[in-house]
């Protein structure tokens, strides 16, 4: 039974049937907007996805707020949040990296966290790495960050003691 405009309730007694989930081990999309896919193996062309659980990801001129994947290649695309053991991204950007080997080339990212990064331009806010083969662009270094840190730190226990200092009067 066919129904022309989707927002129509069902006739009663057609309630859809209870259905399982099945597991979809291979998705590719092209030009297409979804909410969540998960996947052993997703490929993405000009799409826009909130979330996606793969174990493999590739992403080209797309857009995604999430990615979770065991392998992600992104190119000329943005990600908010990509966490993967192993990333490699070309062009575009994201907000966050988390990975344990991460090559990025002629990205801009925002957070990057690594055990190991590779490629050439990187570009980041914060780069927190253990090793680092090629030439990066940060606004903080590890370095950085630990001034911050301390600087802060002395800030707020200035701050602190000078308000304890009027509470007492």
């Amino acid at each position: 039974m066919e129904f022309s405009d989707p927002e129509q309730p069902l006739p009663s007694g057609d309630e859809p049937e209870e259905f399982e989930e099945e597991e979809t081990s291979q998705v590719n999309l092209e030009e297409v907007n979804q909410e969540c896919i998960q996947a052993d193996s997703v490929r993405l062309s000009q799409c826009g996805v909130g979330r996606v659980d793969a174990t493999e990801a590739r992403i080209s001129d797309s857009g995604a707020g999430q990615v979770f994947a065991e392998s992600a290649a992104v190119r000329d695309s943005a990600v908010g949040y990509l966490q993967a053991q192993s990333v490699y991204l070309d062009g575009g950007g994201a907000g966050m990296v988390v990975a344990q080997s991460a090559t990025l080339n002629n990205s801009r990212n925002g957070f990057v966290i690594s055990r190991e990064v590779h490629g050439n331009q990187v570009n980041s806010v914060i780069l927190l790495a253990t090793k680092v083969d090629g030439p990066v662009e940060t606004l903080v270094d590890q370095r950085g960050l630990i001034l911050i840190g301390v600087v802060a730190g002395a800030v707020i226990g200035t701050v602190f003691s000078l308000f304890r200092l009027l509470k007492r009067r």
